[in-house]
């Protein structure tokens, strides 16, 4: 009890101090909680539900979306991508063979100069209709992640779309990026070269972001990143579809 006296000053304006002292601490400390680390948002869910983006020509995006995930991607890499198309882009060396003068006769017998642009798929209706031109599938980092995500497209606006099956842990400041470091790159390589998205929209369930003009062939993985923090909760490696 002796000690105890010593603690708490006998004059009123001791006291008066002592309990500004206190209150000032309290309130740094609920700042801190609240504010600053969020710790309340662990236990509340920002659960969202954004309807399929709309486009100029009429799709079921639904269904595409579903047949996509189905199908899988066709690529996993932007190196995959770049050699597959500087594999395409270099003829073969056929050193004058006979089956080289073969095609060559039966390309004159056609009246073909080159490929029929219209035929493969290069026309005006490819360039307006709607598809899936990516898939990924969030996977966990500093957080558990899960769920799918896809790039749709109809050549003229170009939308990033968290499926409803999109979950991942809540916190303070979740922003969404596009990275050019691979899906399992250190924060310090991801941070290196990054678009902000924006504010993610919910931790739960689907939404949209606009990407036009994004070089998805460079920024190829999407991440929940958390700002304040400088945290990872989830990343996803954007492949193309067929």
């Amino acid at each position: 009890m002796r000690r105890l006296s010593k603690l708490v000053p006998r004059s009123a304006g001791g006291r008066w101090a002592a309990g500004i002292g206190l209150a000032g601490v309290a309130a740094v400390g609920i700042y801190l909680v609240f504010f600053v680390f969020a710790f309340h948002l662990v236990f509340v869910d920002e659960v969202v539900d954004e309807k399929a983006p709309e486009f100029a020509s009429e799709a079921d995006v639904d269904e595409l979306i579903s047949e996509a995930l189905d199908a899988g991607p066709t690529t996993t890499t932007a190196a995959a991508v770049a050699s597959a198309d500087g594999a395409a882009a270099t003829p073969p060396d056929d050193g004058g063979s006979d089956d080289g003068g073969a095609a060559d006769d039966d390309d004159a017998a056609r009246g073909d100069d080159g490929p029929d642009d219209s035929s493969q798929g290069d026309g005006s209706k490819s360039d307006t209709e709607v598809r899936v031109a990516h898939v990924g599938s969030f996977g966990p980092r500093s957080h558990p992640a899960e769920g799918a995500v896809v790039v749709l497209t109809d050549g003229t606006q170009t939308i990033l779309r968290f499926d409803d099956s999109f979950a991942t842990d809540n916190g303070p400041d979740l922003n969404v990026y596009l990275h050019s470091a691979g899906s399992d790159a250190s924060v310090e390589d991801l941070a290196a070269d990054f678009i902000d998205l924006g504010d993610l929209k919910g931790n739960i369930g689907a939404q949209n972001y606009l990407i036009d003009d994004v070089d998805l062939d460079r920024y190829s993985t999407v991440s929940v990143w958390c700002v304040r923090f400088r945290v990872v909760f989830g990343t996803a490696a954007l492949s193309r579809t067929g």
